[in-house]
């Protein structure tokens, strides 16, 4: 495959439109709407596979025969790594579809959310840049509404927590979705999580909390610089708008860890500010980069009694991948 950067892929793209606010029937809370629940069958050990940069539609009116060739064998590939992984739940965090061009996101969303409620496999969504439509109290509606949706963002644009519960109702680990938009976390997703973890706090002790966006805090790049990142960087941390305020906010509500895509060549992690930040794994045929870091998806296995858990970036061959204690490597192209 042709090596792409961000750059090139971009410029084969339409460029994102607008600010972003979006079966199996998990329960809403009938007190908090901005939750949505769901029961594990193993308490000890809840599976989350996370995928992330999809990018369905990529290129479609520059190359669309190749575009429809490359979505198929996308959505194959979502059903393969779910095959492999076996999660209880899947999310994915951020650029979907790949924006609206000439006002066809709905149907590209449509799309999307079709091949995502027929895995079979109850999943979540948080907003990318590149998640483009006309209409976003549609696109909350559409996410809300769809079959296995745990999505629960309908009335608080986008941001929304997954509790993640035993047979019996026990708060085992907590998934805060937070919609970054296009320019990184803002004010109202800071707001969000600040307000949810007081409400949810209210309910008991903390459970396992983890984070999980599309456009990754300005400390994604200090990780790596100051050499406490382990694995692998390809480009540059884009992390857009956001100014380093986010992670306090983070931190304080609890988070252990944050989850974020955007970036597809980065796959590494490193705790700052008591917060293990960590790259997924990029997923989608359609995005650049697979030339410099295979495409795949990143599966989190829970352990609710320790607060504790483990990654591995996972392969279409099933191989598994988690950087060695020293393994640290620059791939970025050198000017």
């Amino acid at each position: 495959m042709e090596k792409v950067s961000r750059r090139g892929f971009l410029a084969v793209t339409t460029t994102a439109a607008a600010a972003a606010a979006l079966g199996h029937q998990p329960a809403k809370a009938a007190v908090n709407p901005w939750v949505s629940r769901l029961k594990v069958a193993d308490q000890a050990a809840v599976k989350v596979l996370q995928f992330t940069d999809v990018h369905f539609f990529s290129g479609i009116k520059k190359m669309p025969t190749l575009e429809k060739q490359r979505r198929q064998k996308t959505v194959e590939h979502l059903r393969q790594l779910l095959d492999l992984a076996k999660p209880d739940l899947f999310v994915v965090t951020g650029d979907l579809w790949c924006d609206n061009d000439g006002g066809r996101g709905a149907e590209y969303m449509a799309f999307a959310v079709e091949q995502l409620s027929g895995m079979g496999v109850p999943w979540a969504f948080t907003w990318g840049n590149h998640d483009q439509l006309d209409d976003f109290a549609a696109g909350h509606k559409t996410f809300a509404e769809a079959k296995g949706s745990l999505y629960a963002g309908r009335e608080s644009n986008g941001n929304y927590v997954v509790s993640l519960e035993s047979a019996s109702g026990e708060r085992l680990a907590e998934l805060f979705c937070l919609n970054t938009k296009t320019g990184g976390m803002d004010a109202e997703a800071r707001e969000f999580t600040k307000s949810a973890a007081k409400t949810l706090d209210a309910a008991g002790p903390r459970p396992l909390r983890i984070g999980a966006f599309h456009i990754p805090v300005r400390q994604y790049q200090d990780i790596w610089d100051d050499g406490s990142a382990r694995g692998i960087i390809g480009e540059d941390v884009c992390f857009e708008e956001e100014d380093r305020s986010s992670l306090p906010v983070l931190a304080e509500a609890g988070l252990k860890a944050v989850i974020c895509g955007h970036d597809h060549v980065n796959d590494y992690s490193a705790v700052s500010g008591g917060v293990d930040l960590i790259y997924g794994r990029a997923t989608g045929v359609g995005g650049y980069g697979d030339e410099v870091v295979r495409k795949g998806a990143k599966l989190y296995t829970l352990d609710p009694a320790r607060k504790a858990y483990e990654w591995v970036s996972l392969q279409l061959d099933g191989v598994k991948w988690r950087p060695a204690p020293d393994e640290r490597r620059d791939v970025r192209e050198k000017e």
